[in-house]
């Protein structure tokens, strides 16, 4: 029995001209027309805000007080009164709370993982949900139909496959795509589980022992000339922004989204901060021009490692030529601005954009704008800079990051070892 105290007084209610006091916490009466309903209705405590059943449709004779079934109200009443309670004290499971909104399909499994206020979804940045909603999207549109009790794991491996298929015949295959719906059926299946949902542990158990490809490390290699071409072309076309964002990239090995800047939900209260944006129930907060300054060392706490990390900006040839172009008359503008001086919505817009400038700059189409941090790290790497420099720069927690995952110059670094060993042979 919870010991949760809430609505014990008894309640009065006139049932066909009479008065009477009934054992009923939560009854209410509504007068719609002629015609008396009556209810039983949540409680409005804090404690009860997201409990998903608001009321309670109590039907009983009310034509008279001798015909209505008091008893029927009451047992009613205190019952919805318990269930409520023990869901407030996490007495009962979430299948019984999401049962309403579940028919066991892949798509109703998919808007309550989207959209119920327990659910790891609401935990995740904003700039990361875009890229799960993309995923989701797939998944819903090609076997949100499907329900979970028919499907056995394997099925997930025939799905990885279609998913995996080139947009076009003769063109590279998905496979990011592919591995990204598939790690996006994982965390679904895990939230089923946890709101007890049935079918739900036997998938995620099964996918468990199952393995699938996913897009190797990506070996492409934006070169100086390539990032100074991009920068000279976004110049060319007036779009100060878009040229300062690749300079930053390249020569300071600043990631996208720490220039991009991310949206997050405020309520209308919210008082911006100097920079801060507003559109609708989103805030946007990044990098802003007033941090540009050649005078003055850039720091930037990296969305990853969060650890502080100093950029030497009047070191940074692409960047000092990108800074004499700027207009400061709002020193709060975003630094990786849209032509019209707002924040870009998303990762995806501001790519596409990019992809725009390097087109008409003759950067190939296989190489992309987020190559530039591991490029600018490569070349750092082939000139000589040490691991140990590299990784301080890079905000890299682990010098072993930034040789494994960010030096792409491979048999450069490789010619350069062989040719020492040449030299040292030939004094021996």
């Amino acid at each position: 029995m919870t010991s949760r105290v809430t609505r014990t007084r008894k309640v009065t209610v006139k049932i066909a001209g009479q008065e009477i006091q009934l054992t009923a916490p939560g009854l209410k009466s509504i007068r719609r027309g002629p015609e008396q309903q009556l209810y039983w209705v949540k409680d409005e405590h804090p404690d009860f805000e997201f409990y998903p059943t608001k009321t309670v449709r109590i039907h009983v004779d009310l034509s008279s007080f001798e015909a209505c079934d008091f008893d029927l109200i009451e047992s009613i009443c205190q019952r919805e009164q318990q269930a409520m309670l023990a869901w407030a004290d996490g007495a009962v499971s979430d299948r019984s709370r999401l049962a309403p909104k579940y028919d066991g399909t892949v798509g109703s499994l998919i808007d309550l993982y989207l959209h119920d206020e327990e659910s790891a979804f609401e935990d995740i940045k904003d700039n990361t949900r875009a890229a799960y909603r993309d995923w989701l999207k797939v998944i819903k549109n090609t076997i949100g139909a499907r329900r979970l009790d028919r499907l056995s794991p394997k099925f997930f491996r025939s799905y990885y496959k279609r998913w995996r298929e080139a947009a076009e015949k003769g063109g590279e295959e998905r496979t990011r795509r592919a591995y990204g719906c598939i790690q996006m059926i994982r965390a679904l299946l895990s939230f089923g589980i946890e709101a007890d949902l049935p079918d739900c542990e036997r998938l995620r158990k099964g996918l468990s022992q199952m393995r699938f490809s996913k897009n190797p490390p990506r070996e492409e290699t934006m070169s100086f000339t390539q990032a100074k071409a991009v920068v000279d072309e976004c110049l060319k076309q007036n779009d100060a922004h878009m040229a300062l964002t690749q300079a930053l990239q390249y020569e300071a090995f600043l990631r996208q989204g720490d220039i991009l800047g991310s949206w997050r939900e405020e309520p209308p209260t919210y008082e911006l901060k100097p920079g801060e944006v507003r559109r609708g129930p989103k805030v946007w907060s990044g990098m802003t021009i007033d941090r540009i300054q050649l005078a003055e060392n850039l720091v930037v706490r990296t969305s990853k490692t969060t650890q502080p990390v100093v950029h030497a900006l009047d070191k940074c040839e692409l960047v000092v030529r990108c800074v004499r172009h700027l207009d400061r008359g709002n020193p709060y503008a975003p630094v990786a601005a849209r032509p019209d001086g707002k924040p870009w919505a998303d990762r995806q817009a501001f790519s596409k954009a990019w992809r725009r400038y390097a087109s008409a700059a003759g950067i190939p189409k296989s190489v992309w704008n987020m190559d530039g941090r591991a490029s600018g790290i490569t070349e750092a790497a082939a000139a000589g800079a040490s691991d140990d420099d590299l990784a301080s720069t890079a905000g890299h927690a682990d010098k072993i990051i930034t040789r494994d995952v960010y030096k792409r110059g491979a048999r450069e670094m490789s010619e350069r070892v062989q040719e020492k060993r040449r030299l040292r042979r030939a004094k021996s």
